[in-house]
């Protein structure tokens, strides 16, 4: 390709459909391009979150808890980082499942609200729970921003059953 003719193509916008196709080397190329040539451009600094989150959605860590014997789940702020402490029974996960016909998987629903250059921006991320009782960080959060959490089952059909939801948090 020529240089010339890719750097007319290097938008905000080229950018985005970059990100949600999941072609985060490239995203973040074109990122930083764009961070050099305006460094204030509030959309530039929301893509940049968002890429942050993209990556780390692969890296949190698991750290088993000794379990409390109730459905529960509790979110804290670090300086970069949200913490997530949950614990599923055997019992909630019983009624969950039959709700949903058995079929599914234990999930962590994160929902987070952040300013954007044309409002408030809300996204929602699923989690997949391999222990009933844990703690895991999730990196490059926005820097400010809102966040809930609620535990549950997601059925195969889309169905999500929640069994205990935490109060929100938020970095403003």
């Amino acid at each position: 390709m020529n240089t010339e003719n890719e750097s007319t193509f290097v938008t905000v916008a080229m950018a985005e459909i970059l990100l949600t196709q999941n072609q985060l080397d490239k995203a973040e190329e074109m990122i930083n391009t764009l961070y050099k040539i305006s460094p204030d451009d509030e959309r530039v600094i929301l893509l940049k979150e968002r890429l942050a989150l993209k990556k780390s959605s692969d890296n949190e860590v698991f750290n088993k808890n000794t379990p409390l014997e109730k459905d529960s789940v509790a979110l804290s702020l670090n300086s970069d980082s949200l913490l997530v402490d949950f614990e599923l029974t055997d019992e909630g996960l019983a009624i969950a499942k039959r709700a949903v016909r058995y079929s599914g998987r234990a999930i962590l629903r994160l929902f987070t609200a952040a300013p954007g250059p044309r409002g408030v921006r809300t996204s929602i991320r699923d989690f997949e729970l391999t222990e009933t009782c844990a703690s895991f960080k999730v990196a490059g959060i926005p820097q400010k921003g809102v966040f809930a959490a609620s535990v549950g089952f997601l059925g195969h059909s889309g169905l999500f059953v929640p069994m205990a939801r935490a109060l929100p948090v938020s970095n403003f």
